[in-house]
């Protein structure tokens, strides 16, 4: 076995170091909270809306929850896009959470907190109406997608919103790394 230069010794280090997740890493966890500036939109917190009866339990959520889809990513990065859902109206005609999301122009800034406390920014992209039945819309296989869905066009005759407003919106930032253990290699 041949001796190892210091340059060869520190290049396997680097390597190391930045496949290794390091002290502190935080694994992946599911959203806290969501905030979307331009709506004025702070902190909502964010519950899981599990499948009952073949569809998402929106029942449970309050009046200034978010739900997350199941069945949809359940983090960021995950392998399928997260799929956040709202109301845009209340019982008795107040403003939910996603009242105004609209006409949320695109490039707005949407703000989520994982449980973990990591911080994750998206820029929104593009809106879309949809069919209610149009689920496989939501579905995309790219973790770095955020969509965000709520009721729209209400039908004064059947009395209930006959489709859905789908936001997309991309990851523009990952939260800041872990702070790292710096080594002193003046030994080697």
């Amino acid at each position: 076995m041949r001796p190892v230069s210091r340059r060869e010794a520190l290049r396997a280090l680097a390597g190391l170091m930045l496949a290794w997740p390091g002290v502190g890493a935080v694994a992946p966890s599911p959203p806290a909270a969501l905030s979307i500036p331009a709506l004025g939109l702070r902190d909502a917190p964010v519950v899981l809306l599990p499948i009952v009866n073949g569809a998402w339990d929106e029942s449970r959520l309050g009046a200034r929850e978010v739900g997350l889809l199941q069945t949809t990513g359940r983090w960021p990065g995950d392998a399928l896009a997260m799929v956040l859902a709202a109301h845009v109206t209340l019982e008795g005609g107040a403003h939910g959470p996603f009242y105004g999301l609209a006409a949320l122009p695109v490039g707005a800034r949407v703000i989520l907190q994982t449980r973990s406390g990591q911080v994750w920014r998206y820029r929104t992209v593009s809106h879309q109406l949809l069919q209610p039945s149009d689920v496989k819309a939501i579905y995309r296989r790219d973790g770095r997608r955020l969509f965000l869905l709520t009721c729209a066009t209400w039908s004064q005759s059947k009395q209930a919103y006959v489709r859905r407003l789908l936001v997309e919106a991309r990851l523009d930032t990952r939260p800041a790394e872990q702070p790292r253990l710096i080594l002193a290699l003046s030994g080697i």
